[in-house]
């Protein structure tokens, strides 16, 4: 992989990437050009060695944006630029593009563990595949 060394990943570091299945993150998603490292890190670790699906938790983060003079959760949007539909994919796969398709997880179908805590309406857990194209 390119970024062995930009981010001193060893040989075993990245042996074990490529075989994995499975990536979790969680609270990543708030900066624009942090999300953009992060999915350009995800296209080179996802697109190696075994397939994988990243389960992604975040929170929506509201500010109050001058430009629409209102608040919103940019980072939210920015975030969900990222991601296709399965349909949306298939369209670009077919023209060549890879894409991240992007489900978003009830959570009524996840258990809650911790009972004194009460889930805002603005979490969210999505599950994310990379589909790549035959062309890249």
């Amino acid at each position: 992989m390119a970024f062995r060394y930009k981010y001193s990943w060893t040989s075993s570091d990245i042996k074990e990437a490529e075989e994995s299945s499975i990536i979790l993150a969680a609270d990543v998603i708030y900066m624009d050009d942090l999300t953009d490292s992060l999915f350009n890190i995800l296209e080179k670790l996802m697109s190696c060695g075994s397939e994988k699906v990243l389960y992604l938790a975040l929170e929506k983060r509201y500010n109050f944006s001058l430009n629409d003079l209102d608040v919103v959760a940019n980072g939210y949007l920015h975030f969900k630029s990222y991601l296709k539909s399965e349909e949306e994919c298939k369209t670009l796969l077919e023209r060549g593009s890879s894409c991240f398709v992007g489900k978003l997880i009830d959570l009524d179908e996840v258990p809650k563990f911790v009972t004194e805590y009460e889930r805002g309406k603005d979490l969210e857990i999505w599950q994310i595949m990379y589909r790549r194209s035959r062309n890249s």
